[in-house]
Formats: structure tokens, sequence, C-alpha cells
């Protein structure tokens, strides 16, 4: 993140990680590593020195979008944004005029909001992601491996 290179800002993390590991354990690291990251950046652009300029941090779609895009990379053959279900530019846009913009919704989780089609009064709901999105499951440091601080 930067602004016309007047300073840049972001996360940097080192990780130890064990050799010899399948394929399986590959991805759940690689998740877990994603996940860690994702979550610093997200409380990054909470800090108060942000949040004049952007109300962007943990907005409803952030940590959602990115474990989507994890799933694109490590899955490059799946169709993964036709299992979101995507709507029409039109109804996002009527329910972004319903609702606020995202950065106004806060979601600290990977746990999707759905919105009411047509937007109502009731709000979004919390919901699951497709089963597809849901086969890695993040390891947890320890033997694989540990963020070296």
């Amino acid at each position: 993140m930067g602004r016309k290179n007047l300073f840049k800002v972001g996360v940097m993390k080192t990780y130890d990680i064990r050799t010899g590991l399948n394929d399986e354990q590959k991805k759940s690291i690689a998740l877990s590593i994603f996940l860690d990251v994702s979550y610093a950046f997200e409380k990054m652009q909470s800090n108060w020195l942000f949040r004049h300029a952007t109300n962007s941090g943990y907005s409803a779609e952030d940590l959602v979008s990115n474990l989507v895009g994890f799933y694109r990379a490590v899955y490059p053959n799946k169709r993964v944004i036709s299992l979101c279900q995507p709507v029409s530019k039109s109804i996002a846009l009527e329910i972004w005029d319903t609702f606020g913009e995202v950065g106004s919704n806060k979601n600290y989780s990977t746990v999707p909001y759905l919105y009411p089609i047509p937007p109502s009064k009731g709000g979004p709901m919390s919901s699951r992601l497709p089963d597809e999105l849901n086969t890695i499951k993040a390891a947890i440091a320890g033997d694989l491996f540990r963020e070296i601080k």
C-alpha cells in the first residue's frame, strides 16, 4: 500500500517451514500464513493513523475476497467465482445504496455476509462459503511451520 511514492506501508513477516511436506500440508500451511498476513494487514489498515484516509480495514468483503483469491491461486482450473454466485452490477449498486459502502460494514472473519435480494430492512446475514472453498484447513503453527519474530 502506498501513495505516490511519498510513503509505503505494509505487513512483512518471516516464517520457518519444514521441508519434505506433502501437497496437503503445503496448502494447509500456505492458507495459515495467507490468513495470518491478511489479518495483520487489515489490523494495520484499521490503525488510527489510517482511519482518516480510508475506511477499508476489515471491510465486509476484505477477508472473504482474500480467501476466494487464495483458492483461485491454488486451484486455477476451478471456477471459483461462479461458485460464489455473484450478482449483477445493478443489484450490487442497489445493495450499496441500501446498506452503505462496504467499508462501513465491518467483518472480522472469513465468513461472508449475504445481503437480501432485493435489499430490505433486514440487513446482511452471516453465511458459509461454498463447500469447495472450505476444503483446505489452515495449519496451526508448530512442528510444520512457525513465524520468526
